[in-house]
Order: structure tokens, then sequence, then C-alpha cells
């Protein structure tokens, strides 16, 4: 089987580190395969290790592609204009590499697909790893309606996404199936145990004796970095000064950087709140942490909650958000009502006059036994032998 393989872009988050994993296992295997990026990103070096790729070509804002034909004849533009070209000419290299399936990776790839599947007649596997709100923010109706149309099996990272898109956008059950997201448990336990915490500490400015309390994830409205803040304010007022705040993945521009810096500033805490640049450290700087929060107000199954997990941090994180309360359940962190951050506060502050680290280990148990890499991709190597 020849799969091509569809990714919004190559960034450092969670649904492309997970197909990058998938693909490495694959390559393994010497499964022949493609990668089609839409998108720029930091891990487009580690895709073309293990694959070809190609690139879409984005149109110019100002070119006028979307012109009628007739239209772009009359000023002579139709045959001279690169970017129609190259996408003709992604059209003959994909159509020549006859491949069996295609496997696209998030809902943000839902406005390439109509154009591919009018050329490229083949099963389609869906990956989402979004929930409604993301669903609705990275795709227009027209074009997830006709993805979802089109696939032959859609894959949901959690059952929180599976029953959204059941729910909401009407696939049968038997086309959905559930395949939680897995993190590669090899290297992020190898290399845990040869991080320095003092020299991972000074490096990232994080007080060497503090209590951290950290969270992880892109800056923005969805993952809640508004909230931490908020927490963070919450719990100074009520803890001693040796406590401290870090989140790791905040890219340091744009208007939802500024506003959430803006209050930072405000309530009096940006000495006690450390707000790092993406980096390939992330597992490194969560070993620092006593507890990881994950104060997301929608998520559909985080994989950084997996890392915390393995490293047998103790999250906390808050009901009706996705994966949270479905990997927490009862025995591997603590949740509380959405939103509720006096009653998170309360109990970070339970925890650190008395730690319940027998949490972190049931986590850590959890991730191993029951979200395992071995067992998920067994589950989608499955489903690509049941297409052909």
């Amino acid at each position: 089987m020849k799969i091509l393989f569809i990714s919004h872009d190559a960034n450092r988050a969670g649904a492309q580190i997970f197909l990058l994993n998938i693909m490495q296992y694959f390559q393994k295997k010497q499964m022949p395969m493609h990668l089609l990026l839409l998108g720029e990103g930091a891990l487009e070096n580690d895709f073309a290790k293990i694959c070809p790729i190609s690139k879409y070509p984005q149109a110019i804002s100002n070119t006028p592609i979307n012109f009628p034909n007739k239209v772009l004849n009359k000023f002579g533009l139709k045959d001279n204009n690169p970017i129609q070209k190259a996408r003709e000419d992604l059209k003959i290299k994909l159509l020549s590499q006859n491949f069996d399936c295609i496997y696209t990776n998030t809902i943000a790839t839902a406005w390439v697909m109509p154009e591919l599947l009018s050329y490229l007649k083949i099963p389609v596997i869906t990956h989402i790893h979004e929930l409604e709100f993301s669903i609705q923010l990275y795709s227009s109706a027209e074009n997830r309606d006709f993805l979802f149309s089109h696939t032959t099996k859609l894959i949901a990272c959690s059952q929180a996404v599976a029953d959204n898109i059941i729910q909401n956008h009407h696939l049968s059950e038997d086309k959905v199936e559930v395949i939680h997201s897995f993190v590669n448990n090899e290297e992020v336990l190898n290399r845990a145990a040869v991080t320095n915490h003092i020299e991972i500490r000074k490096k990232y400015q994080i007080p060497e004796n503090a209590f951290v309390i950290g969270g992880c994830g892109n800056a923005e409205w969805r993952k809640g970095l508004d909230i931490f803040a908020l927490l963070a304010k919450n719990l100074l007022h009520n803890l001693d000064v040796d406590i401290h705040f870090a989140w790791v993945g905040v890219r340091k521009e744009g208007d939802y950087y500024e506003q959430v810096l803006f209050d930072v500033k405000k309530m009096g805490i940006e000495n006690k709140v450390t707000l790092i640049e993406p980096t390939p450290e992330a597992i490194e700087l969560i070993t620092c942490f006593d507890i990881f929060v994950i104060v997301s107000r929608e998520d559909p199954f985080p994989l950084v909650m997996l890392e915390s997990a393995l490293l047998e941090r103790t999250i906390f994180g808050f009901e009706k958000t996705g994966g949270c309360s479905e990997f927490i359940e009862q025995d591997a962190g603590q949740l509380f009502p959405y939103l509720d951050i006096p009653a998170m506060s309360k109990a970070v502050s339970e925890y650190k006059q008395n730690p319940k680290t027998h949490l972190g280990k049931r986590a850590k148990d959890k991730v191993l036994t029951q979200y395992s890499f071995e067992n998920s991709i067994l589950k989608i190597e499955k489903l690509l032998e049941n297409l052909s």
C-alpha cells in the first residue's frame, strides 16, 4: 500500500507530532509514503527524513487565480500564472505516484480536499483532532461537509471527538473509529532520565527552588493562557513567595499574547510568570514542574497531557473540555467544574502542603497500559489493511 499523507503544516504541535510518529513507524515497515504539506513549520526536516514531500502551491494575494478562465485569457494571465501552473504540475506528480489511499490529518486540511479528490479517486482516511469550536474555526461548512461525505473511515482522537462528529455532523457510528492519540513513550522517558533540572530551570529563568505550576500549548484563547494567568494571580494571593508559573509554547506576538501580557503586568505578577517560546525541550521543562495544569476551554486529547502523565506529574484540569476528563477520570489527577479557578487554586494549595504523588503514578500507568503507541498504531495499521 502506498499512502499520501496530508498535513495542514509542519509546526511543532500535537497533531503534527502525532502524524510524524505514525509516519516514522511506517517508515520502519518500509511502507511507501508521500507527504503533502499545506504550510510551513519547524518539523519539515523531520518529515523529509521519512519520505518525499510536496508543498501545495499557495496563491499570492494579488494574483487573480480565482477569476474565470475567459477573463484570465483576455488579459493573457492564464498560461503564465505560476500558481496555477504549479498546481497543475502537482496534479501530474501526484497522479503519477499511484497512491492507494489518502490519510488527511486534522480538519484544517478540508479546504484542499475538493481539488485533490477531483483527480485522486482513492479511499480517504480522515483523522480529526478537533472538537466543535475548532472545527467551525478551521473549516468552512462546505469544505467539511465535502470531506466528511467523501471519507471512507474517520479516526477520532478521543471519544469526545467521536461523539461530537456523530452528533453534530451526522456521520454514522460505523464510519467513525476512536483511536486515542499517543506519544513516543520511550523517547519521553529516556529524555526525562537524563534531564538536568537545575540547568533547565536556569536556562529558562525558572527559580531553582520554586514550587512550579506549569502549562503547555499554543498561546491562544482555546488553550486558556489567560486562564493560566488568572490562576496564577489567585494562587499568588494565597500562597508563599516560593511558587512560580511557567507556560511553554508562547509565540510572543499577536493580539492575544499582548492582551495576556497586559493582564499579567496589571496584576503585578510578571516576576512570577515565565512565558517560554515554542521549544524542542518541552519534555525537559515538564520534568521541572510540580503540577501540570490543563486550563483549556476545549482540548480533544492533548498530547502534552500524556507526556506529563508519563513523567508522573499530577495533572489538574477542567470538566467539559474534552479529552482531559476522559483521561483523568477519577484516578489520574483532579478535575474541577468548567473554569472554576478558585476550586483549582484551592486544590493546588492543598497539594503543595500535602503532595498526592499516587495520582502521577496512576497517570503514568494509564498511558503505558491504555494509551500506548503500540495500542493505537496497531489499530491504525489494521484500519489501513481493511481498506485494501
